[in-house]
């Protein structure tokens, strides 16, 4: 799930632009009657008063599942949803979402999780002695789970999985930090992909034939801004990894700062430097791309926060200045950059469905746009950034509409309709789901 109020790398950006909230119109907006017949059903889970409840798409009314509900990261898998009790808190526990009576249940028992992730009706956990198990979601306690793989770095516990096969960080010869790979149901032997770490799950982007992996190469070093980050690709399914740009290593805070350009380039802010608060300063940045054939292009003659790739060689990005762009490359250059009209643009983001973009969003401190195709802007009425939340291959943006109340609101992905969801106050949206 993503939400306007957390950035989904490893940055943290002063966004001083949104210092002013979003004037919010109620009006126009109709109660949900039920879904369109060619409309998947979506269920929402929210925070209202303490108490956490769930309400469909289809016009269903809310339910109530739990009072003085805690927890955060929440992550759905089969009929049950995982969650720990706080961001520091390694109790990984388990709630049904399918029994309105059901209470949470401790998942881990004695083990302490510092990492967890679902994957379809399985879940998969590490603890902090370097083991990483898994699960169906069928499997009552986490005592009962299947151990995967042990000698984990627990200084580094980021994983995911694709394809079947596992990718975390694991301790060669009980020493050196390695990025390794295994079959995600345990079998067969250990793949050593590259020495280095995988510093988060984000740093994994996949394409119809590649896993794409931004490696840490001096991980013990990552408080500093070194030439660190290596880009990596591999076949999907597992095999070979190949570094892309071995001899000329990116920036640290260069990467950190930027973010995947779809799925076949990173763009990274070079000569990117920490002010003396620790924020980004991207006054002598320029934005450019790593694409995964090697070729690193100059987007921008200044630092971008955000990118967005549009297809046919075009990207939408926000530069530093607040401003929105669109820029278009030919022959690996850029052939031409289109400033659009709109100012304070704090993101873009590609609302996505089975893999192919639905439509772009820019969100701006005058409210959230869809970028036509003719480069033109929509406005998408309602939409408050700083409650506002989606979920890929899930139709909508869900978000607290101040001009109601705080009442939950669903905006279709492409800005077209608005429809009221829930008569309560909503203070958290915590998980997005399909039906």
């Amino acid at each position: 799930m993503y939400s306007m109020t957390l950035f989904t790398k490893r940055t943290i950006l002063a966004i001083a632009l949104f210092a002013l909230a979003w004037s919010i119109i109620g009006t126009g907006s109709a109660r949900a009657e039920g879904a369109a017949s060619n409309e998947e059903v979506a269920v929402i889970y929210y925070v209202s008063d303490g108490d956490l409840y769930r309400v469909k798409t289809d016009g269903s009314p809310a339910q109530r599942l739990r009072q003085n509900f805690d927890g955060v990261e929440l992550k759905p898998a089969g009929d049950f949803m995982y969650y720990l009790f706080s961001e520091k808190s390694t109790t990984l526990l388990r709630l049904s979402l399918t029994d309105d009576q059901a209470k949470a249940r401790d998942y881990g028992g004695d083990k302490r999780v510092i990492s967890f992730e679902t994957y379809g009706d399985m879940v998969y956990f590490m603890d902090d002695y370097g083991r990483l198990y898994r699960a169906a979601s069928t499997v009552e306690k986490g005592a009962d789970a299947t151990l995967v793989a042990d000698m984990i770095d627990v200084d580094f516990p980021a994983f995911t999985v694709v394809e079947d096969r596992i990718y975390y960080n694991a301790l060669r010869n009980g020493r050196t930090t390695w990025v390794a790979s295994k079959a995600a149901d345990g079998s067969g032997a250990v793949q050593w992909i590259a020495a280095g770490a995988l510093d988060s799950a984000y740093f994994a982007k996949t394409d119809s034939t590649s896993l794409n992996l931004m490696i840490n190469t001096k991980p013990q070093e990552q408080q500093y801004s070194t030439d660190c980050m290596v880009l990596y690709t591999l076949p999907k399914k597992g095999g070979t990894a190949k570094a892309v740009n071995a001899k000329a290593p990116l920036d640290a805070n260069a990467v950190y700062s930027g973010s995947w350009a779809g799925s076949d380039a990173y763009m990274y802010n070079k000569d990117i430097r920490l002010d003396g608060s620790g924020d980004y300063n991207y006054a002598k940045s320029k934005g450019h791309l790593l694409t995964k054939a090697g070729k690193t292009i100059e987007l921008s003659k200044s630092g971008i926060y955000e990118i967005a790739n549009l297809g046919a060689n075009k990207y939408a990005y926000v530069g530093a200045n607040g401003k929105a762009y669109v820029g278009t490359l030919a022959n690996g250059k850029v052939k031409t950059t289109k400033a659009l009209s709109l100012n304070g643009v704090g993101y873009v983001r590609n609302m996505m469905s089975k893999g192919k973009v639905k439509s772009t969003v820019l969100f701006g401190n005058t409210g959230a746009y869809v970028l036509n195709p003719d480069l033109t802007l929509k406005k998408m009425v309602g939409v408050e950034w700083d409650l506002c939340v989606y979920e890929d291959d899930i139709d909508g943006i869900f978000y607290v509409n101040a001009g109601d109340n705080g009442r939950l609101y669903r905006m279709t992905a492409d800005g077209k309709s608005s429809t009221k969801l829930t008569d309560e106050k909503v203070s958290r949206i915590v998980l997005i789901t399909k039906a």
